[in-house]
């Protein structure tokens, strides 16, 4: 006879790797809108590749997992069909790190046929680098002060590092036995304005030469026509997000897809309980 603790876990540990898509939603091309909309300044020639794995302890309903993501962001001002945006041509690749810590929650474990669905939010960190390309050059747009940040005056360069709140939702096909394949949307909502390096107004182009020399001139104003001092440059109010799809392989280690995940909360006390919820669960 083959015992409970065989047939059931009410804890598993997994691990996954993934490929996705990740997009920017910030100052830089994007919507009709000056400055960023949300999932409205969502831009598909903006979309770029993401790669990430994670770590996550499943027990009944409810998962803890980590994550940790590499993606390039890309915005320019050339994909947006709103005026003040082509004529202030500039464009950004953000190379982006981050690590999270997550609380996956499957609110219908119990049902069948939604019992693989999933909901999450969580907390974590991003280490962030704009860049952009001049004249054949990859230039770091942090260290160049494009908003006058190294002048007297200034409010010093903004920070590499930044705390993020990931949420999202996603959805699990089982594989085969120990593994599944996950299709996962999610948000991430970021406490800074300069993932795309742009964010309040345009300041004296011949005293950001003067402190960091002509590169930082030149791309601190790449308007097609003459900007005065304290024109509106990006929009402050507004944060930069960004948002990942992905596909996920995920393994079950010395267990099965679903033990301690897909079945019921509560292990089951009987055989019969135990084979119908195995047969549910294959349908």
């Amino acid at each position: 006879m083959v015992s409970e603790a065989q047939t059931y876990k009410s804890r598993n540990w997994s691990g996954n790797i993934y490929l996705g898509a990740s997009n920017m939603m910030s100052d830089l091309g994007g919507s009709n809108f000056v400055g960023s909309r949300g999932i409205f300044d969502w831009d598909a020639k903006a979309t770029r590749p993401a790669i990430g794995a994670g770590i996550a302890v499943h027990m009944g309903g409810v998962s803890v997992a980590t994550n940790f993501l590499v993606t390039h962001l890309a915005g320019n001002d050339a994909y947006s069909k709103q005026e003040f945006q082509v004529d202030r041509n500039l464009s950004v690749r953000t190379d982006l790190v981050e690590a999270d810590l997550l609380l996956e929650y499957r609110p219908w474990s119990r049902n069948k046929g939604f019992n693989r669905f999933y909901v999450y939010s969580g907390i974590g960190v991003i280490y962030f680098q704009p860049k952009t390309e001049y004249q054949d050059e990859w230039y770091q747009l942090r260290e160049l002060g494009t908003e006058g940040q190294f002048l007297e005056d200034g409010s010093g360069p903004y920070g590499d590092l930044s705390i993020v709140i990931p949420y999202g939702l996603g959805y699990k096909f089982r594989l085969a036995k120990s593994t599944s394949l996950i299709l996962d949307l999610g948000f991430r909502k970021t406490f800074t304005d300069y993932l795309d390096d742009v964010s309040t107004v345009y300041a004296d182009p011949m005293l950001i030469g003067n402190e960091k020399g002509d590169i930082a001139r030149e791309l601190s104003d790449r308007s097609q026509t003459q900007k005065a001092i304290g024109d509106e440059r990006g929009n402050a109010d507004k944060t930069d997000s960004y948002h990942i799809l992905s596909i996920k392989f995920e393994y079950i280690f010395g267990g099965k897809s679903g033990d301690g995940c897909y079945y019921n909360r509560n292990p089951p006390k009987t055989r019969s309980t135990r084979i119908n919820q195995r047969r549910m669960f294959l349908k």
